[in-house]
């Protein structure tokens, strides 16, 4: 364990002097607690609340900026029954070890986390400042960064550090008082302490998926087979009128021996995201028909991207199986969580878009006996039927914008749909970077 200062350690509690009852809280969790120092001050003043809290950290770090580390501490600030002085300690050296620029001691939003060990996970972008550590490495980039209005500080940090990591169990969530002084969408009774609650049992889940692959499936299937050969039935989705759509998929396809191509007229319905789902049940019923293994389930605006490989495709498409994988992506708009079970091949908690995925014989059934109501949407339906569901990364296959969706009424703004796959690779990218970082060795 790497060496770092020794207890007590100050913390920085930030509290509006009108706020008494908050001051009150912020004494009553330090004041048994030896190994702290509290040392409470004024927000500096400005008439953006989000942009007050910036301008107090960054004087508390200049202020400090011979120290290692400091600790920020909002006064809405609780710890929870899994805090202790040793754990905060290991923590910080965990950390530390890491090169880590900030710990959280809980948060109440993370996209991208990947737990690093058992107790410390690291986190693309997070909410919740309410217990935080940062190091020295920062200190430079929070002084030297331009604030703007619609800035909010955690967002601020996301965007100047990959080096994030969170306490886990956490140490630390925000008590509810019903409002925020910082975040106007947090008010109302209850609502933060959902978001605490939401935000540990997502890591809690991490945690077990983890264990589950590695303790129970094979990283690859070390299967040998000759590609020439093999042929995966390909379903279309298509209507007929949309004839540019057809020429480009066609073309997208031409010289492609490994897929055996079928196109298949779309459902029909007033919403167009319930005559996708219902077209995705024609297809799945004629894999049933067909007596398929495996099929691809294919829109008409799929583009495969400069990535797609032909024989590493059809070794992931074996390696999932062998993992238990319902459905496999070949590219997406968007996710929430993903955890490396391959060089480029990823466990995602839940995923936009459809428009080229692999499914398994053994999804086929259930999906067919899902209800539905004219709510639905084909990613949302599927991410919520399975939790054994993976992307490749780098995407072998994007969406071409049309211009238009028959599909979703918001990707019909041009160039929309390409910046979603484009933030989600960015982001995927981004937790590669941090696997390969922390736990490739």
């Amino acid at each position: 364990m790497l060496k770092i200062e020794q207890f007590p350690l100050t913390i920085h509690g930030i509290n509006l002097p009108q706020r008494k009852d908050r001051k009150y809280n912020l004494r009553k969790e330090f004041i048994s607690k030896n190994e702290f120092i509290l040392e409470i001050l004024c927000p500096i003043s400005d008439k953006n609340a989000t942009k007050s809290l910036w301008l107090t950290i960054k004087e508390i770090v200049q202020n400090r900026s011979e120290d290692n580390f400091v600790i920020i501490c909002e006064d809405d600030h609780l710890f929870t029954q899994d805090y202790s002085k040793d754990f905060l300690f290991e923590s910080l050296s965990s950390a530390k070890e890491k090169n880590a620029d900030i710990l959280l001691g809980g948060t109440s939003w993370c996209n991208n986390a990947i737990p690093v060990n058992d107790h410390l996970f690291w986190v693309d972008r997070f909410s919740g400042l309410q217990f935080a550590v940062i190091f020295k490495t920062l200190y430079s980039k929070i002084l030297e960064a331009n604030f703007e209005n619609h800035d909010c500080a955690d967002y601020k940090i996301c965007d100047l550090s990959d080096k994030k990591f969170v306490i886990y169990p956490f140490i630390s969530v925000q008590k509810d008082y019903g409002y925020s002084d910082v975040t106007p969408k947090n008010n109302g009774e209850g609502k933060v302490t959902k978001l605490f609650y939401d935000s540990s049992a997502s890591l809690s889940s991490l945690l077990h998926v983890k264990k589950i692959y590695r303790e129970n499936f094979p990283n690859s299937s070390s299967f040998s087979n000759n590609y020439d050969i093999i042929s995966i039935p390909t379903y279309i989705i298509h209507l007929p009128e949309r004839t540019e759509r057809l020429e480009h998929i066609k073309k997208e396809f031409t010289g492609r021996k490994e897929f055996d191509l079928t196109i298949v007229e779309a459902c029909r319905h007033t919403i167009g995201a319930v005559g996708l789902w219902q077209s995705i049940r024609k297809v799945i019923s004629l894999a049933v028909e067909n007596d398929d293994d495996v099929i691809i389930l294919c829109e008409d605006d799929h583009t495969f991207t400069q990535y797609y490989n032909r024989d590493s495709f059809i070794q992931n498409v074996l390696d999932a199986h062998y993992q238990g994988c319902d459905v496999l992506s070949a590219g997406i708009g968007g996710f929430s969580h993903a955890i490396p079970l391959a060089d480029n091949r990823y466990w995602v908690s839940s995923f936009w878009c459809t428009q080229f995925i692999v499914m398994y014989r053994k999804f086929f059934q259930p999906l067919l006996q899902e209800s539905f109501d004219d709510t639905v949407t084909a990613d949302d339906k599927i991410s919520e039927m399975t939790s054994h569901k993976m992307v490749l990364h780098p995407f072998m296959s994007v969406q071409r914008d049309f211009g238009y969706s028959d599909v979703t009424q918001s990707n019909k703004i041009p160039g929309r749909i390409t910046r979603h796959f484009d933030t989600a690779n960015h982001q995927l990218q981004a937790c590669a970077d941090a696997y390969k970082r922390y736990l490739s060795k």
